[in-house]
């Protein structure tokens, strides 16, 4: 069984513009709306490729009524904390022939202490092979929340990843989780130091994997990911594709990576399919996910590097 965690989820709503003007009216077309957040996109990524994941959020507000209608359309599980704040918005802005976006992230609303009680309570019910720990966590929940709730599963046998960034993460890698999946930026703030190259990003997965990590999996954009052990360091690079979105790249990168574990594969194939979830969805326009005829299709592509 496969649960993932996402205490502060959002609804992301997405415009597209032509030319940004500042000062002035941008009138766009209808915005796409779509329930986010790390680990509730994770658990969207899991179901769409055939395995019920159970997801366990927190829901607030009329913004939080649309995340539940969105999860329904797409059938996936879940159970959530009924808070009296108003689940946030996250406001992702796309322009016309440029490759970036803007991301407007609210910090979403505070839970008081009933609401965090009833959250940990939910999350320890239940007793998955994998746990997905994905995003921030709203205010009124501590920076140890995560490393609270790994120590709890180490304990009963469940592998538990972790996507976060910052002084959540930091917390987290001192309860010694089995994996956690930074891009490039989020393994710069947690070592310190600026990483400049392929034998950088390495040293600092290393540093992290000797802290007590099992697995440090870093994606690495269009340049796929590399995954590294005490043992192993595994560089996967997926082919050449058209990048339209990069909203949920990453959070698809996850999701692959613990479906294919679940499915016995091995640590190699595992981050190669990781790849292809993450690279399928940035040929969807939108923050739409990956479609599985088109994961299995990168993946039939992608390059496979073990290095020493």
């Amino acid at each position: 069984m496969i649960a993932s965690v996402c205490p502060n989820p959002c609804l992301d709503v997405y415009y597209y513009t032509t030319v940004l003007m500042e000062d002035d009216t941008n009138r766009v077309e209808n915005p796409y709306l779509s329930p986010g957040g790390k680990g509730l996109n994770a658990a969207r990524v899991i179901s769409r490729l055939g395995i019920s994941p159970h997801l366990i959020t927190t829901i607030g507000g009329c913004t939080g009524e649309c995340v539940m209608r969105g999860l329904e359309r797409e059938s996936v599980p879940f159970e959530y904390v009924k808070i009296k704040g108003e689940t946030r918005v996250n406001t992702i802005l796309e322009q016309k022939g440029k490759k970036s976006h803007v991301l407007i992230a609210c910090r979403g609303p505070i839970l008081d202490e009933r609401e965090v009680k009833e959250l940990e309570e939910r999350i320890c019910s239940h007793s998955p092979d994998f746990l997905i720990l994905g995003g921030s966590v709203p205010p009124g929940l501590p920076n140890d929340f995560y490393a609270k709730i790994i120590k709890y599963f180490k304990n009963r046998g469940c592998s538990v990843l972790v996507d976060a960034d910052g002084e959540l993460l930091r917390k987290a890698i001192s309860a010694s989780p089995f994996a956690i999946k930074p891009n490039r930026h989020e393994l710069e703030r947690l070592v310190g130091r600026p990483l400049f190259d392929f034998n950088d990003i390495v040293e600092a997965c290393r540093e992290v994997v000797n802290s007590g990590v099992q697995i440090v999996i870093t994606s690495l954009g269009r340049y796929g990911a590399v995954a590294v052990t005490e043992e192993k360091v595994i560089r996967v690079v997926p082919p050449d594709v058209k990048v339209i979105n990069t909203v949920g790249a990453g959070d698809s990168v996850v999701g692959g990576f613990i479906y294919a574990l679940d499915k016995g594969e091995t640590l190699a194939e595992a981050v190669a399919f990781a790849v292809s979830c993450g690279t399928a969805t940035v040929m969807m326009e939108g923050p739409k996910l990956c479609k599985p005829d088109d994961v299995y299709d990168v993946y039939e592509r992608v390059a496979i590097f073990y290095l020493e």
